[in-house]
């Protein structure tokens, strides 16, 4: 949905920040063991999250209550627990959090900013793959409901991918691909679905479909232009009464054609809907 700059660290290093932060020498040492391995799968999980393939890595599947050994002797609760505990409380693990969830300017990319990120996100569950548990680029700035909403997926086909935000193709967020209906009622109500352009690849075009409908994008971006829309009918009313028609069409399209805002943006996307749409310019609203 929305594009973010890769974080700037080596595979390896917040795995050996967060080890460093291990009071106990030996479980320290034990843990810096495995660093190789770490290195080798966090390098695997970048080259294919750039190929799109991140769904052919064969995750973790366990049972309740049990907690297999993963790596060199390391179990999966201690993967996960270096996530939980030495990056998300303690000092040197938290300076790494934060600069991620700093990164996404208090706009949450997995929504296209409707949200405001309050924690971080693993693309892929650390359940699942605990190896992953604090690699920043499997740590995306996501806010409340995204974080919430996805919970721990498991996807098996290439079309079921969400997007990520560090990695995808452009497409995703340099085209537009979410368009909006202006339904002609009192009051009127901004409708969005996904409609990726018909010459994208069909695995491109499934997934942004598929990521739209899961994280109801929909739904959130509806509410948000509910708002807008409430203050923009007020002051057709007032202060925007004596435009006429073309010239209303024009100022809406200026917004929508705004460069501030990114290709699916839900503001500029209804904005582009409305100047196009002859009976709300036309409307005695």
């Amino acid at each position: 949905m929305k594009r973010l700059s890769r974080p700037d660290y080596a595979p390896e290093y917040a795995y050996g920040v967060c080890i460093s932060a291990i009071i106990d020498e030996e479980e320290r040492n034990r843990m810096m063991a495995a660093i190789g391995d770490i290195k080798d799968t966090a390098v695997n999980f970048i080259e294919r999250a750039i190929a799109g393939s991140t769904f052919e890595l064969p995750p973790l599947i366990v049972g309740r209550g049990e907690n297999p050994v993963v790596v060199a002797g390391i179990r999966k609760s201690e993967l996960v627990r270096l996530y939980e505990y030495y990056m998300v409380q303690r000092p040197l693990g938290r300076e790494i959090y934060d600069s991620i969830l700093v990164a996404a300017e208090d706009s949450c990319p997995t929504c296209g900013g409707i949200g405001h990120p309050r924690s971080l996100d693993h693309y892929l569950p650390k359940a699942n793959y605990p190896k992953l548990s604090v690699l920043p680029h499997n740590l995306i700035p996501a806010c409340r409901d995204c974080n919430t909403d996805k919970g721990n997926p498991l996807f098996t086909q290439p079309n079921e991918q969400l997007i990520h935000p560090y990695f995808d193709q452009a497409c995703f967020f340099d085209q537009a691909w979410i368009t909006a209906t202006v339904a002609h009622s009192q009051p009127c109500v901004i409708s969005y679905e996904a409609s990726p352009p018909e010459v994208w690849r069909p695995v491109d075009y499934q997934r942004a479909v598929n990521h739209f409908d899961f994280f109801d994008i929909a739904k959130r971006y509806s509410i948000r232009a509910a708002e807008e829309l409430g203050v923009l009918v007020d002051q057709r009313r007032s202060l925007m009464k004596d435009l006429d028609t073309d010239s209303f069409s024009a100022y809406l399209r200026s917004i929508g054609d705004s460069p501030v805002l990114f290709p699916n943006h839900w503001r500029k996307v209804m904005y582009k809907a409305l100047a196009m749409d002859e009976w709300f310019c036309n409307a005695q609203l």
